[in-house]
């Protein structure tokens, strides 16, 4: 039985240590996404920021468009 016990104590060891590492790299990821999440939130506002200050140089409807431009060989 000394034998059984004694890897018994090795399994248990090991699944104890990948536990461990599995606890571990599910905190990284986690931290990671967390980051990741605020990130896009910025971006997100930034972009917003962005398309309003593009609509006051171009407003909707606005007379001149690349398509209704004449060619210059007219």
């Amino acid at each position: 039985m000394a034998e059984s016990d004694r890897r018994n104590e090795q399994r248990i060891d090991e699944l104890e240590a990948r536990l461990a590492l599995q606890d571990q790299s599910i905190l990284e990821l986690s931290d990671e996404l967390y980051r990741q999440q605020k990130q896009i939130a910025k971006l997100e506002i930034e972009l917003q920021r962005l398309a309003e200050r593009l609509a006051l140089f171009d407003p909707p409807g606005s007379a001149s468009t690349s398509t209704d431009e004449v060619p210059p060989h007219y």
